[in-house]
């Protein structure tokens, strides 16, 4: 996808290990870090440090053949990337499924969480 200077995101591929999940708009990314938490104390606010780990949200939608098994797998931890047209691409090395996602009808969307640590950041200039 090639990047135009001044866009800005508007689709999102998501990628877990090699296979495209077909995703509809609303896809998300949360990077891991360190985030600050406000402590009150009598008449002054603190921080305190903490770790907060990444997140992606998507909702994949099942189609004709997939197989819903292997594409919600909760046990395996892996690869995931995330590529949006403006050039970023975030690849994981360790994203994980929180839980089998609820696949309705009309669509058969599946809002999905996964959760990770590592990840590198690759930006294509335009």
């Amino acid at each position: 996808m090639a990047a135009i200077a001044n866009d800005v995101i508007g689709i999102v591929a998501i990628y877990v290990g090699t296979q495209q999940m077909d995703c509809v708009e609303g896809s998300s990314i949360q990077l891991p870090g360190r985030k600050n938490n406000r402590v009150l104390t009598g008449m002054k606010t603190r921080r305190a440090g903490a770790y907060e780990g990444g997140i992606v949200k998507a909702t994949p939608v099942v189609g004709t053949g997939d197989n819903v098994t292997s594409m919600f797998d909760t046990v395996r931890r892996g690869p995931m990337q995330v590529v949006c047209d403006t050039g970023q691409v975030f690849s994981i090395s360790d994203a994980f499924l929180e839980q089998k996602p609820t696949t309705a009808d009309n669509g058969g969307k599946s809002p999905a969480t996964w959760y990770f640590d590592i990840y590198t950041e690759h930006t294509a200039s335009a």
